[in-house]
């Protein structure tokens, strides 16, 4: 709050405090009253516009605190999930690798077996060729020393002859056999590489797409980085500016206190003077009656004329607030809602809860445009009502108005989040639950 609009708000307080509340209800003082809040009003007309500014000035900075924080949650979530797709990505591109490592040590050794097998099918082709040749070159074996025995040969050697014969048919099936073990074997490692090699090239296609995706959700990762640095930037700007217009208001509202404090003081000289006015009433009466009358002004309503002792809705609407201890809905602070929040729209008329006087009419910076109106004296006690956060006002101050009368109409001034009216009722000064009294 800069120092024109402090001496502004100081002198236009002070002037209201000095007149506003003197004892406005009482002959004597009417016109001066009137007259003092004349000058007020042209002075609070300034310092209104300031204050409500300020105000705003809170309400605005905080707004932008809570975009900025929201903005930078979902944008610190929607990096944590990339984060968190990279991390999966990066564990699958490692298993990938794992595993085509694997397949490719089992291909490289696979086709080392297929090396082998065709090696050793071409070297039992070999030795099936060389068989064949000499059994052609060299004719049956057998039947030539079956003929040498029939031209007298030594039965002897042709039994050897025969033996000979037998091992060398043994040795034939042997290669012959290990010739089709050969080539069966062959099958099996050719049919093993290419089941191989299909694998790893499909393990290859997927490593590939998954390193394409790390590359995606990098760049997303990194893009989102730096889009939270931006945030995080702009929310501790935007909870600098909340800070120093919080700040400037909870001053405002430690300087409203001490109104609060004077003004409590001014009604409680009021509900003196109307408590000895109604008991000098009480006792004119009872001796007018011969020393048998009066009550004590307790329901006879002091100087207003209005004989109920109850009081009437000020306005036909829900209720949104009530009266007792809350936090604040602007500022954050817990303390108590002095009274009961109707919620109506703008420009709707607000009608006296009771017959009585305008002690006041002046705008706050907490309540905004409020009217306080002096009911007299009800069940004994001094009762004074408010309206607050008022668009603008129907009555001037020193009115005698009566019940129902409208004499304002609902706003949302002050610190006020939408249009309602805070209603307020004083018992002796000291607010109360309005509720017991409607």
């Amino acid at each position: 709050m800069t120092r024109t609009r402090k001496s502004l708000l100081a002198l236009a307080l002070s002037a209201m405090l000095m007149a506003g509340f003197s004892a406005p209800t009482f002959g004597d003082e009417k016109d001066d009253v009137k007259r003092e809040q004349r000058r007020n009003d042209r002075r609070l007309k300034e310092a209104r516009k300031e204050v409500h500014e300020s105000t705003q000035a809170a309400l605005d900075a905080k707004r932008k605190l809570e975009r900025a924080e929201r903005r930078l949650k979902a944008a610190q979530t929607e990096l944590g999930r990339t984060r968190g797709k990279l991390a999966v990505a990066q564990a699958e591109d490692a298993r990938l690798r794992a595993e085509l490592d694997r397949a490719q040590a089992e291909l490289d050794a696979a086709e080392q077996r297929l090396k082998q097998a065709e090696k050793d099918l071409r070297s039992s082709r070999g030795a099936v060729e060389s068989f064949a040749v000499e059994s052609v070159m060299s004719g049956d074996s057998g039947l030539k020393a079956f003929g040498d025995l029939l031209r007298g040969a030594d039965p002897a050697e042709f039994s050897e002859q025969m033996s000979v014969n037998t091992s060398i048919s043994d040795a034939q099936i042997a290669v012959m056999q290990e010739l089709e073990a050969s080539e069966v074997m062959l099958g099996i490692e050719r049919d093993k590489v290419e089941r191989l090699r299909d694998r790893v090239a499909a393990q290859k296609a997927q490593a590939e797409a998954v390193v394409r995706e790390m590359q995606v959700l990098t760049a997303q990762a990194e893009e989102q980085a730096a889009s939270v640095a931006e945030l995080v930037t702009a929310r501790e700007g935007a909870k600098r500016s909340a800070d120093q217009a919080l700040a400037a208001d909870l001053k405002l509202q430690r300087e409203l206190e001490r109104e609060r404090v004077e003004l409590e003081r001014k009604m409680a000289e009021i509900v003196r003077k109307e408590l000895e006015a109604a008991r000098r009433a009480a006792a004119k009466r009872k001796k007018k009656n011969g020393g048998s009358g009066g009550g004590g002004g307790g329901g006879g309503g002091g100087s207003t004329g209005d004989s109920g002792a109850a009081l009437s809705r000020p306005v036909s609407g829900p209720i949104t607030s009530p009266y007792g201890m809350r936090r604040h809905p602007i500022t954050g602070v817990y303390k108590l809602h002095d009274g009961t929040d109707f919620g109506v729209g703008c420009g709707t008329p607000i009608r006296a809860a009771a017959a009585g006087t305008v002690v006041a009419q002046y705008y706050n910076g907490g309540y905004g445009n409020r009217v306080i109106l002096n009911n007299g004296v009800k069940r004994g006690v001094s009762v004074i009502t408010t309206y607050n956060h008022l668009s603008r006002y129907a009555v001037g101050t020193g009115a005698k108005v009566k019940r129902g009368q409208v004499i304002g109409y609902v706003g949302s001034t002050g610190y006020s989040t939408g249009c309602h009216l805070h209603f307020m009722v004083l018992v002796n000064g000291k607010t109360t639950n309005p509720m017991n009294w409607l």
